[in-house]
């Protein structure tokens, strides 16, 4: 009689199983579930997830070292349990509709979710990488203790290894997946969806047909926030028009349908669908068209991207007591509360204030709401850090403007046996920046710190309010700070007439400044709702910066403080002084982007330190250097 396959022993096929996953056809491990019920229950029914985990371990790297990291960042605060089934049938899922958008119908949440789970659950940088992350500086004599921190090199030195082609011994599965993945491109629908004020097709594109409405991106919808994070993390991608003979949608097999998770063939769009603005969008669109005829470049698109984004960031009406005057979503106190709740009223002038005030407004900033100096009081009661959530609508768009700028800053060198700052820049985008500890000596705090049940160094009498602690999120150091911003009359001008934005040779101000970083101290932080432990403890810093608006010498004291707040995000909240003063100038607000101590830094917002109608605003980029 002869042999069913079935009869083979359960451990070989589940070997065949994993063999077939590592070798790059994951639809047959589905394909072979339908055969029959033995298969099925084999494959899907198993006690434990031994097997998925074996799969999912030949493609991705395996995610308990960066989730053992972050519940040690969330001070023990448990993880779900992963699900090795269900993260990767998504990812494939995700893969798929990525490389062939046409064929399948995006569920757009599900396609980003596996992107920053791949992103979030990356393999670790090594603790000791073969290569020091400490670039050895040959400093010109000087007296001055800021030698060091003026002579710093401009970016991460973990660009330095990526650009000499060391990225191999930054072993990542997910790393080399989600590259491979970014090179073809983000979903077209969702791209369009971050300029959904703008009508346009790209060549090789089915007609856009948008799942959102126009004005999804500002009433924070899951997709809306989980999109703009991701973009946090990316950059902005154009779409790009496929490969002449990819372009063309091809006949999906038998295979191509059979994955759970994956997702049906998509109906055809209407060219001429558009989405309707929304009557309750805060913030007028910009008439921004493209005639559908010609084919819409990345270069149009990426200058696109930048205007609605500098639209954005230099909106003056986003500053509010609600948001603690940075990148995070408002606090709402009452669920009555409306977005204009936040900000408290003006208080009514005798009428010979007005008239003194008419006179000076040439402007006609009174009817914008703007002039008025005096401080603008804080929500009560206090906000605390658990309440706080980033706005990545807003961070996805500082991150556009300051990288756009960056561009124009730093050209890419134009001979090729040149090599130039500009040539480092691209290599920011690579996502070795977004793994856990690629910053400089990150590790070296983690490796000394305190141990449970250990005395604090030197057993010496703490402040009020201290707290043992460390340097968990890898602060202390050198940092470069990349700051933009208008002229302060433009930045009125094009806040009274956003049509300012679609203007050809707006001027904006970029610069980078060395900035030194210092810990002071620590102090406990509040427990959320519904926890039993404390986050890790508030890191709070001191420092200095040089450089400024007026002069690249200006030296300023900075102090501030890093936190745990809410979305498991790190908030870095400083204070900076007028040049030769003791005096609050400047106060900054931002969010770190990827994980912990991650080579990218952290993006955010810089505004007046005494929030003042009208302060200004704009958004910076910072990143450790040594």
């Amino acid at each position: 009689m002869a042999s069913a396959i079935t009869d083979l022993p359960a451990e070989l096929i589940e070997t065949v199983l994993i063999v077939s996953a590592a070798s790059g056809n994951p639809n047959s491990i589905a394909a072979l579930s339908q055969t029959n019920r033995f298969f099925y229950e084999l494959i899907y029914c198993c006690t434990d997830q031994h097997l998925w985990r074996e799969i999912f371990l030949t493609t991705f790297d395996d995610p308990r070292p960066a989730l053992n990291h972050l519940s040690t960042i969330s001070n023990g605060h448990p993880n779900s349990e992963f699900n090795w089934t269900r993260e990767y049938i998504d990812r494939v899922s995700a893969a798929r509709y990525i490389r062939h958008p046409v064929q399948t119908k995006a569920r757009d949440s599900s396609v980003v979710k596996a992107l920053l789970s791949a992103i979030c659950t990356s393999l670790p940088f090594p603790s000791s990488p073969p290569i020091s992350l400490t670039i050895l500086t040959d400093f010109p004599e000087s007296n001055s203790p800021f030698a060091p921190m003026i002579n710093s090199p401009p970016f991460p030195p973990l660009l330095l290894l990526l650009t000499a082609n060391y990225s191999a011994m930054l072993d990542s599965l997910n790393v080399t997946w989600i590259q491979g993945l970014l090179e073809i491109g983000l979903p077209p629908e969702l791209t369009r969806t971050l300029m959904a004020k703008l009508s346009f097709d790209v060549q090789g594109h089915a007609p856009y047909q948008p799942t959102l409405t126009s004005a999804a991106h500002w009433d924070g919808s899951e997709v809306d926030q989980l999109f703009h994070k991701l973009i946090c993390y990316t950059g902005f991608i154009p779409i790009s028009a496929p490969v002449p003979e990819l372009a063309g949608p091809s006949t999906p097999g038998p295979a191509d349908t059979s994955i759970p998770g994956a997702w049906p063939a998509a109906s055809t769009s209407s060219p001429d669908s558009v989405s309707a603005p929304d009557k309750d969008e805060d913030m007028p669109p910009l008439p921004i068209t493209r005639p559908r005829s010609l084919l819409y470049t990345a270069e149009e698109q990426s200058a696109d991207a930048r205007t609605l984004a500098r639209r954005r960031v230099y909106d003056m009406r986003y500053l509010g007591s609600a948001r603690m005057w940075g990148p995070f979503k408002p606090v709402r106190r009452d669920t009555t509360d409306s977005p204009e709740s936040n900000q408290p009223e003006i208080e009514e002038e005798d009428d010979n204030d007005e008239e003194d005030e008419d006179d000076d407004d040439d402007l006609g900033l009174m009817d914008f709401r703007l002039m008025n100096g005096r401080r603008v009081p804080d929500i009560s009661p206090p906000i605390k850090p658990y309440e706080l959530v980033p706005d990545y609508v807003w961070l996805a768009s500082a991150r556009i403007v300051v990288e756009a700028n960056l561009k124009e800053v730093f050209r890419e060198s134009p001979h090729p046996t040149a090599f130039s700052t500009g040539d480092i820049l691209p290599y920011m985008r690579k996502m070795h920046t977004m793994c856990i500890g690629g910053s400089p000596g990150y590790w070296d705090a983690w490796a000394n710190r305190p141990r449970e049940g250990e005395g604090s160094e030197g057993g010496g009498k703490r402040k009020q309010g201290e707290v043992e602690g460390w340097d968990w999120a890898g602060v202390s150091g050198i940092w470069k700070r990349c700051v933009c911003w208008l002229d302060y009359r433009e930045l009125l001008v094009h806040n009274l007439a956003p049509e300012r934005f679609l203007e050809d040779g707006i001027r904006e101000a970029c610069r980078i400044i060395p900035l030194t970083i210092r810990i002071t101290g620590y102090s406990e932080s509040p427990i959320p709702p519904g926890r039993t432990t404390r986050p890790l403890p508030t890191i709070h810093v001191e420092g200095e910066s040089i450089g400024s608006d007026r002069s690249l010498d200006d030296l300023r004291k900075v102090t501030g403080t890093v936190s745990m707040i809410g979305d498991g995000a790190i908030r870095w909240a400083m204070v900076s002084t007028a040049a030769g003063s003791n005096e609050p100038e400047w106060s900054s607000e931002a969010v770190q982007i990827g994980g912990s101590g991650a080579a990218a830094g952290f993006v955010g917002m810089w505004t007046g330190a005494t929030h003042e109608r009208p302060d200004p605003l704009g958004p910076f980029w910072a990143w450790k250097v040594a």
